[in-house]
């Protein structure tokens, strides 16, 4: 964590970022992004790796999304108190990577961090042969963005996200039934108002495909009968 520069947007000069520092890490702190200049904020994200969402929700999520839509690589994590259903799902909606509450322990915020980090770091070195790319098909923005090389490209929601998460990471790109449900357990675990009634893999997976053609992209989704589905090419 020594050295690790860090953009904060966070009204006050919390114990997060006290102990932040103290372990070694610089903080650009934010107390507001109401009237601040887009270039300005680009240029101190810039030499950042990781972007800490301390306000309140609406600018919580105008930070991450402007993090996001500049194509910065960071790692993004939220801080919020006595989060909501609707709060939580425009977080991750948005690109958000973790969500803690504000009276979980500072250290538990460090590690965090340093699991994101090294979760990206193994990415970029694995760069020769990606995780999320098979042929001619990537998984871009933190696999947010679905690419074909041809040009197509397609943004996805947090279901749609997490199945094909879940085939781009599965040996062979082969994922069981119960695989693709836990990755959207997972991928959901903060929304605890998430309704029994919520579509099961098949109807995200039909969604997805109708959602490609109309994107002129012809997915590569096959089923296995009483198995799960595989990314096929």
């Amino acid at each position: 964590m020594r050295d690790r520069l860090l953009w904060a947007l966070a009204p006050n000069d919390n114990a997060d970022l006290m102990y932040l520092r103290k372990v070694g890490c610089r903080v650009r702190r934010y107390a507001s992004i109401e009237h601040a200049d887009r270039d300005t904020i680009r240029a101190d994200m810039l030499a950042c790796d990781a972007a800490l969402l301390m306000a309140d929700p609406a600018a919580n999520c105008r930070a991450a999304w402007l993090a996001r839509d500049m194509g910065q690589p960071l790692d993004l994590v939220a801080i919020v108190d006595s989060p909501r259903h609707g709060e939580l799902m425009a977080l991750l909606q948005v690109g958000v990577d973790w969500i803690m509450q504000q009276d979980d322990p500072p250290a538990m915020l460090a590690s965090a961090l340093r699991a994101l980090r090294l979760r990206r770091l193994e990415y970029i070195d694995d760069a020769a042969s990606p995780v999320h790319g098979i042929g001619p098909w990537v998984l871009e923005a933190e696999c947010w963005i679905l690419r074909h090389r041809d040009g197509a490209s397609l943004r996805l929601s947090v279901s749609e996200r997490a199945i094909l998460t879940c085939l781009f990471e599965a040996p062979g790109h082969v994922a069981s039934h119960d695989m693709l449900d836990q990755a959207l357990f997972h991928a959901w675990r903060h929304v605890s108002e998430r309704a029994s009634h919520d579509p099961r893999p098949s109807g995200i997976i039909s969604r997805l495909r109708r959602r490609g053609r109309q994107a002129g992209m012809d997915l590569p989704l096959e089923p296995l009968r009483g198995y799960g589905y595989v990314w096929e090419i």
